[in-house]
């Protein structure tokens, strides 16, 4: 009897093994073609690659006189590369992977022809189960002992969601998915898989958590790695080390690289620790780059309150009568006055004081001068910031245990001294973690206390810094002339008409997906708009959105295309930014659709010829 169905996932990529992705695409074909390895995968295929899987899993020679063949989403097989190409170009999504290669395989003592049908419908409803709005292609092949189907899928699905896979994803979803439909349909499902979903009890959260903490109690207690690896292997992980190191304990079916915990469980990490760990506490040190600046009022003024009828003088209750007979408020126009004393007032102290800054900041009196000094500050409060941040990545662990301690401190004190049997376990857990901290890193809660105050402190300090530099620098920009305000205006303004960021925060904070497609148009280039679409994306495990940026002509030839999906959020905002500059685009127009975009151009247009 054959086991059931076997996964495995291999990422065929071009240039692997410096051999083209075609070669390497024949060789793993070859590979999982193999009757004795013939099992489910699930690979990578680069956009030149998809004709000619496609034409592999239609070859009708590997069919019963192409009965056995089907499609999802696909209106014309014939042309079901050019209509999957259709999707992506849409939705901007053509590089990375374009294809996922799914095959299933019985066991030969399954693989009569009268189940073609049943693992026919299978397929299907795995796509319908899983990936409903991808397209597909799919055929029986057999010509091998194991009768097997081949399903070509479009990365990108008709409501424009790329598929991401975890590294969980076959464990949780696919291997459920197919042995649930084996059993459906009279197939024997892969027990094995069953078996590890089962002895799988922790998350791969509480994995990361029990490893780091493992490895946290090894360091302490010893002197170099092998002792290190010996007090592990004793602590009941299974433990490898080659050019990396990987463990795992009894809950857990698979191992895991300790590089995978964070950069304090790297090899070179954790040798660090451990030849480090009675060491002083590095210190760091945020300098003072912000520079006084006092500001002053220039005018001083009284604000003009009117009086109550009683207290006012005979000429001033004539004046009075005199403005409510024509209709006038004299109560308004009092106010009037005072607002615009107060505006002019403070106009001059702003003035005042972005001179204040220029002169503080620039040896020469020159603005420009001034804000290339602020930046340069900011710079170097960045360095000492992540300077900061790095040490208290470093000492996470000693700090760590202080924040635990922290939490029980109060219950371990009554234990102690007022004799509450109630918190035993507090006071027993407390001791425990007061000798972890001496023992194993030479330090005393106070100390450690100590250092990590000062650390924060200096994290606060330094980014009240920033934010005063960035008011200072922001003032002088206000005072610059019009021009440079309003380019500042308008770059405020693209970002905007985008709503990128927007659209992410919504996801994040609110699992608010937003579905948008606007086309931008600007009053200073009449030959381009630019159209955006925002659609909801699963990436990295949550939910959120992405963003596909598509420059047209005013005739509609796309000029430039981009997709926050294939970059990371810094190289989206400097897309956006250049094309701002290139396109000269500053402030925007929103528009429902293309019509009304081009409609825009032509009013432009006609505009300026006048």
């Amino acid at each position: 009897m054959g086991s059931g169905i076997i996964a495995k996932i291999k990422h065929i990529k071009d240039g692997s093994m410096n051999r083209s992705g075609v070669k390497n695409m024949s060789t793993s074909l070859a590979y999982i073609m193999n009757k004795e390895k013939c099992d489910m995968k699930l690979s990578n295929i680069t956009e030149g690659q998809v004709v000619r899987e496609v034409n592999y899993v239609l070859n009708d020679i590997k069919t019963v006189e192409g009965l056995y063949i089907g499609c999802r989403q696909i209106s014309d097989i014939k042309f079901a590369v050019e209509e999957m190409m259709q999707v992506k170009e849409f939705y901007g999504k053509t590089g990375g992977r374009v294809a996922l290669h799914l095959i299933i395989s019985l066991n030969e003592e399954e693989s009569g022809i009268e189940n073609a049908g049943n693992l026919m419908n299978l397929a299907d409803d795995l796509m319908n189960e899983l990936l409903p709005e991808n397209q597909a292609v799919y055929a029986v092949h057999t010509n091998t002992d194991n009768l097997h189907i081949h399903v070509l899928i479009n990365t990108v699905g008709l409501d424009g969601r790329k598929i991401h896979m975890d590294n969980d994803y076959l464990t949780l979803k696919l291997h459920p998915a197919v042995n649930k439909l084996a059993r459906r349909y009279g197939f024997t499902p892969n027990i094995e898989w069953e078996r590890e979903l089962e002895a799988e009890k922790l998350s791969i959260v509480e994995r990361k958590i029990k490893l780091r903490n493992l490895i946290d109690h090894a360091i302490e207690n010893s002197t170099d790695l092998d002792m290190c690896v010996q007090y592990l292997r004793e602590s009941g992980c299974v433990v490898n080390i080659g050019q990396y190191m990987s463990l795992r304990t009894a809950e857990m079916s698979k191992a895991m690289r300790s590089y995978n915990l964070g950069n304090n469980y790297t090899l070179d990490a954790i040798k660090e620790r451990i030849s480090n760990r009675l060491e002083p506490f590095e210190l760091a040190e945020v300098k003072n780059h912000v520079s006084t600046i006092t500001g002053r009022d220039v005018v001083s003024y009284t604000p003009n309150v009117i009086k109550k009828y009683k207290d006012m003088t005979e000429k001033e209750k004539r004046e009075a009568i005199h403005m409510l007979k024509l209709g006038r408020n004299p109560w308004l126009t009092k106010i009037h006055g005072n607002f615009a004393m107060r505006q002019a007032s403070e106009e001059m102290a702003r003035l005042s004081l972005v001179h204040e800054i220029v002169t503080t900041y620039s040896t020469t009196n020159n603005p420009e001068a001034a804000k290339r000094e602020i930046v340069e500050r900011k710079k170097e409060l960045g360095t000492e910031i992540k300077s900061v941040k790095k040490l208290l990545s470093k000492y996470k662990p000693q700090i760590a245990i202080y924040k635990e301690m922290q939490l029980i401190t109060k219950k371990a004190y009554l234990y102690e001294f007022a004799d509450l049997k109630e918190y035993q376990l507090e006071y027993e857990r407390y001791q425990e973690l007061e000798k972890r901290l001496e023992d194993g890193y030479g330090k005393t809660i106070a100390e450690v206390a100590e250092y990590a105050e000062d650390l924060n402190n200096q994290l606060i300090y330094a980014q009240a810094q920033v934010k005063e530099l960035s008011n200072q620098y922001k003032a002088i920009l206000s005072f610059q002339g019009r021009g440079n305000e309003e380019e500042r205006n308008d770059e405020i303004n693209l970002f905007t008409a985008i709503g990128h960021s927007e659209a992410k925060n919504e996801a994040f904070l609110y699992n608010l997906l937003k579905t948008r497609q606007v086309y931008l148009t600007s009053k200073d280039n009449k030959e381009c708009y630019i159209r955006v679409l925002t659609l909801p994306a699963v990436i990295n495990g949550r939910n959120s959105v992405s963003t596909t940026v598509t420059v047209m002509s005013k005739a509609g030839v796309e000029l430039e295309e981009f997709s926050s999906e294939e970059m990371t959020a810094k190289e989206f905002n400097q897309r956006i930014k250049d094309i701002r500059r290139d396109y000269g685009v500053r402030s925007c127009i929103v528009n429902d659709n293309e019509n009304a975009a081009k409609n825009e151009l032509n009013k432009e247009s006609k505009k300026k010829v006048r």
